[in-house]
């Protein structure tokens, strides 16, 4: 790091997805000098352009940062940014702090935890929830576990990233396994709205009108509210894709079943996305689940302005 650059207000970020760019944004805005990586060229000459930096690899990236956070999407790439042959946790000075926030299991976030412990390195088991707008905005919600000290590392950045941070324990894994139960919910909850519009239309009610009496009605959900708009706009550009809650659902009823827990619902939930991502819908908004039921009930939705024949 140059020596005219405070190191408490350089940050990296690894992961320039809808969700990782907007915290790099954020950060930015609080005054940050901001160091992002991504597998994906255009994401980091996309972060150059609004002011950031990047680098080619998560290990060149610790050379130069002593705070990062990753927003991957899975275990697997959370495990080749910090302990690949280019992984990060091989450069990074001691006493730096890794803010883990890709959904993982709670007991790969504890192992991780431990690995990178063992390298004198501090880490925050630190999911986020709010989508890209949120993120963008840095109102995002942070479920974030871990030490005190990893917390008054990392306590400028998390205050400049997020809306609203929940210190939910001391232990890695405990903002794992809270962020496990808002995916349940939030799954269930979207599978639920798909489920009843669906029925809806086919008992022959305007889509329209059955989402404004619900969302003023005891029935609406956050989730309702929020996903059921790209239904009726038949627009199913990924926010949140398919793919991502047959992950997360899975991670649900994966850990449940090592708890010997029954998740009736969130199981449900899970083959109800597993079944859109069979058919080919696990690139689309999470809210194209309810295109399971154009096979299997016969109903039209409706379509975008902008659709065409072919």
């Amino acid at each position: 790091m140059s020596e005219d650059v405070t190191p408490a207000r350089v940050a990296g970020v690894i992961g320039l997805g809808s969700m990782g760019m907007g915290v790099a944004l954020s950060l930015l805005r609080a005054g940050f000098r901001v160091i992002g990586c991504d597998a994906e060229p255009s994401k980091c000459m996309s972060l150059v352009t609004r002011g950031g930096e990047a680098v080619g690899s998560p290990a060149e990236l610790g050379r130069r940062v002593d705070q990062v956070v990753v927003l991957v999407a899975t275990p697997d790439q959370v495990e080749e940014v910090l302990f690949g042959p280019e992984g990060i946790a091989a450069t990074l000075p001691k006493g730096a702090c890794v803010v883990q926030s890709a959904t993982v299991p709670a007991s790969f976030a504890e192992e991780i935890g431990q690995r990178l412990d063992a390298l004198g390195l501090l880490m925050l088991d630190a999911p986020v929830s709010g989508g890209p707008v949120k993120a963008a905005e840095g109102r995002m919600t942070v479920m974030a576990a871990g030490p005190d000290e990893a917390f008054e590392k990392a306590e400028e950045l998390l205050a400049s990233a997020s809306g609203t941070l929940h210190r939910v324990g001391a232990l890695h894994g405990q903002g794992s396994v809270v962020k496990t139960i808002n995916q349940l919910l939030a799954g269930v909850h979207i599978a639920a709205s798909a489920e009843a519009m669906a029925y809806g239309m086919r008992a022959g009610v305007e889509p329209q009108r059955i989402y404004d009496v619900i969302t003023s009605s005891a029935g609406n959900s956050w989730m309702f509210e929020n996903r059921v708009p790209h239904i009726l706009a038949g627009d199913y550009t990924p926010h949140s894709a398919v793919d991502i809650f047959v992950k997360d659902l899975g991670i649900v009823v994966d850990s449940a079943r090592r708890m010997t827990f029954p998740t009736p619902l969130a199981s449900t939930a899970l083959q109800m996305f597993t079944m859109a991502a069979a058919a080919g819908l696990g690139r689309e908004d999470d809210s194209a689940v309810i295109k399971i039921f154009e096979r299997l009930a016969g109903i039209t939705l409706p379509q975008a302005d902008n659709a065409t024949e072919g």
